[in-house]
């Protein structure tokens, strides 16, 4: 699908290099530019098996490596060479960076205008935060994700997957793909700014719906759904715990499954506010109904009757549930001297189309001789880069 676009990567850790990886294995060429010594630091963090970085494995599939000391004039060249064919560049640099390296926006638009350029930095370009340097875990404090995340009573935690890096890559990608469309119709070019602040922010669009409508700020629920009853984990007869969410046709289904009182089959319980209204009398009556069969037994009658639920799985178990195999969201690929190794696969599925890691997980640099070949650089031009420690 971006078989003929090609992407100039100066993101490293999380963020930058989950966009570009989208990109790369939805076709496009992606030119990891990497320091050479190093490289992207996430090469040496845990897990490690064979000095690979499980890591960085899993966000840098399907790219080639290019290493360059971004601080010479000789590198500065080799990306002039670069950005005059390339359609797209990532960088996560702290703002201000990029500019001082000479590869910001105004300085590549004048070697490529029809160039699409991405920022992806902590608070953006712009606003009193601009240089504040900030990890995922400081965005899930500073946007509210961590006082929503945990037990009612108990102090607020972060999300074990990093939202913010996710949501802005995400947001990222689409940010790009929008920005080609419009380069094909009308030639433009394009400058996108994304922050990871404002990634978390967006997502907490139907929350806000509850300060902007009333005068109450969203607080911790635990495992509760806001405004549906009932909507939590319930600990079942053998230690392991259900989430089971109901509408109003499903509760009566829950009602007939648990077998509860006749009153609960009528108003004010049959509607989503008298629930909500009687939410500790609803989950008790579920609760005390749950602990009278195993999970496992539950979840088949529920689901005989339509009532959504699920046990709720650790990590171990959903790799290897049918249905992760059947949607196809692990995938194999053989890694130099690791042989055969699985992550996990973007969750597209196309018709006339596929996305698919298009090479291994590159080494530091592994593809430098490729890419300057590629561009006119000869043998000796190239032994020369490396003495004199450009790449």
């Amino acid at each position: 699908m971006f078989e003929n676009i090609r992407v100039l990567d100066f993101t490293r850790v999380f963020s930058g290099p989950y966009c570009t990886q989208m990109l790369a294995e939805l076709g496009a060429d992606v030119i990891k530019v990497e320091e050479t010594t190093i490289g992207d630091e996430t090469r040496n963090w845990y897990p490690i098996k064979e000095e690979w970085s499980g890591y960085f494995m899993a966000l840098n599939r399907s790219k080639r490596s290019l290493t360059l000391n971004l601080k010479t004039e000789e590198s500065l060249k080799i990306i002039k060479d670069l950005v005059e064919t390339c359609d797209v560049v990532v960088e996560n640099f702290a703002p201000g960076v990029a500019e001082k390296l000479g590869i910001s926006y105004e300085r590549l638009k004048e070697i490529n205008p029809k160039i699409i350029y991405l920022s992806l930095s902590a608070y953006g370009q712009t606003g009193p935060n601009r240089t504040v340097k900030g990890y995922d875990p400081i965005i899930q404090a500073d946007a509210g994700v961590m006082s929503l995340t945990g037990d009612q009573n108990g102090a607020p935690v972060k999300t074990m997957f990093p939202i913010a890096d996710i949501s802005a890559g995400l947001y990222g990608a689409f940010a790009v793909s929008a920005a080609l469309y419009k380069r094909a119709i009308t030639g433009q070019g394009e400058n996108i700014d994304i922050a990871l602040f404002d990634s978390v922010v967006s997502l907490l669009g139907v929350l806000t719906a509850i300060p902007f409508f009333t005068d109450n700020v969203p607080e911790r629920m635990g495992s509760q759904h806001p405004h549906r009853v009932p909507s939590k984990n319930y600990l079942t007869g053998d230690g392991t715990y259900l989430h089971v969410i109901c509408n109003n046709k499903q509760w009566l289904e829950l009602c007939e499954v648990l077998d509860l009182e006749e009153k609960y089959k009528k108003t004010p319980y049959t509607t989503d506010i008298g629930r909500l209204n009687n939410r500790d009398e609803i989950d008790g009556q579920v609760q005390q109904g749950l602990l009278k069969k195993q999970g496992s037994e539950w979840v088949k009658l529920l689901k005989e009757k339509g009532v959504p639920c699920s046990l709720v799985n650790d990590i171990a178990q959903v790799l290897n549930k049918d249905q992760t195999k059947a949607r196809d969201l692990i995938v194999n690929w053989t890694q130099g001297n690791l042989g055969e190794v699985s992550g996990i696969n973007f969750p597209y599925k196309f018709l006339h189309a596929e996305s698919k890691i298009q090479r291994p997980v590159p080494k530091l640099g592994e593809h430098n001789v490729e890419i300057l070949k590629e561009f006119g650089y000869t043998d000796s031009d190239i032994r020369q880069l490396k003495l004199d420690k450009i790449i």
